[in-house]
């Protein structure tokens, strides 16, 4: 009697569910994801597009190896793919690739899932029937040597052996948890980039709590000697602009430009000191006047309520925040500068000269010398105003 082999086939490592395990898939759409917060972009390149590689690339060696069961060549491999995935400053390479192959992961195991279930009904519905035939091979043995021995009597040959059903995959518990926390992590990465994006919806769900402090010290005080006649104001919307390129490796890679904007209302004032050297002649009917010369009033005033600020930064420049930040260092010293500018002391100066003139009027009229026989002009001339090109009288109504 002889038995037929045991026929063994080799199990698979692993149920096929695609190239890269669901958690790696995972982990790149979630480390993707973080280049759609400010607050990451705002940390300077140099760190984070490593930072975002090697959490990548080295989480998914392992995960392959360990979890997958690949060899190290193909996990290294795919680690090193991923994680260039991961590192490029934009969420438009890694985001598409890890959804597919999380697709592709759901559906192969739900294939997988299938074929052991038909296999099991399979192996039910044969457990009822009776047991194959043993073939068993018999020879009779005669006393009698003469003849040929009889033909070997044979039963029917068996039924070929079932497949074996290959064992389905139980993932360790921590491996689902991961899972889970990177699906949750990821969908609330998502809705806070769509929160920002709509200010309207975002302030529905979110609630805010508003503390304000103001503290005051003591002030410096300065005294200014005579006192200061104040003479005109302008009002002009000033727009500050700064905006940086950048390349490396002589000029070939271009990183892009940031560009940053602020644009506010500003109020200049100007004045002259009373207590500088003043000068009066007379002609005819006309008193001239000599004033000290136009002085802005520092600083000038900012409207910081009316501010508007801007700024754009290029694909692979991230530090549009620090620009900013320094635009508006720099605010107070260039409006200070452009208060003195002779180009608006110019603009002023006609508006000034008729303050002079109603201040000179005035004292006349204390004075009585403000009437038709005395004064009825008055001309105003500043000190550092061109003396060869005399102003014009400034005519004033009589009380």
């Amino acid at each position: 009697m002889s038995l037929p082999p045991a026929s063994r086939e080799p199990q698979p490592a692993h149920p096929p569910d695609g190239p890269v395990h669901p958690l790696a898939a995972g982990l790149l759409v979630f480390v993707d994801n973080l280049w759609m917060l400010a607050d990451w972009n705002a940390v300077t390149w140099f760190l984070t597009i490593p930072l975002s590689f090697c959490s990548v690339a080295f989480t998914t060696v392992f995960i392959q190896r360990f979890l997958h069961r690949d060899g190290w060549g193909k996990s290294l491999g795919k680690g090193l793919l991923l994680g260039v995935l991961a590192g490029v400053p934009t969420s438009i390479t890694g985001t598409p690739v890890g959804l597919a192959l999380l697709t592709w992961a759901g559906i192969m195991r739900a294939k997988g899932a299938a074929a052991p279930t038909a296999r099991m009904h399979e192996t039910r519905a044969s457990a009822h029937a009776p047991p194959p035939p043993i073939p068993i091979e018999a020879q009779v043995i005669s006393s009698t040597p003469s003849g040929p021995p009889p033909p070997p009597v044979a039963t029917a040959p068996p039924p070929p052996p079932a497949a074996p059903v290959p064992p389905r995959r139980v993932e360790p518990w921590w491996v689902k948890l991961a899972m889970v926390l990177l699906l949750c992590a990821t969908a609330l990465l998502v809705t806070k980039m769509i929160l920002d994006r709509t200010d309207g919806l975002a302030a529905k769900f979110r609630q805010q709590t508003i503390t304000e402090t103001f503290l005051s010290a003591l002030p410096t005080l300065a005294r200014t000697p005579g006192g200061a006649l104040e003479l005109a104001t302008a009002t002009a919307t000033e727009t500050l602009a700064r905006a940086d390129e950048k390349t490396i490796a002589w000029d070939m890679i271009y990183l892009g430009k940031t560009v940053s904007e602020i644009s506010v209302p500003v109020t200049y004032r100007y004045h002259l000191v009373l207590r500088d050297p003043w000068k009066l002649e007379v002609s005819g009917n006309t008193c001239i006047v000599h004033a000290p010369a136009i002085r802005p009033s520092l600083p000038p005033a900012i409207h910081t309520d009316q501010m508007r600020k801007h700024s754009e930064a290029g694909w692979a420049r991230f530090d549009a925040r620090e620009q900013m930040a320094e635009l508006e260092r720099s605010l107070t010293p260039r409006l200070t500068r452009n208060a003195g500018d002779p180009r608006r002391l110019a603009l002023v100066r006609e508006e000034c000269r008729k303050t002079v003139a109603e201040f000179v009027r005035d004292w006349l009229l204390r004075e009585n010398h403000w009437r038709k026989d005395r004064f009825t002009a008055i001309q105003v001339v500043f000190v550092d105003e061109p003396q060869e090109k005399s102003p014009p009288p400034v005519t004033l109504r009589l009380p």
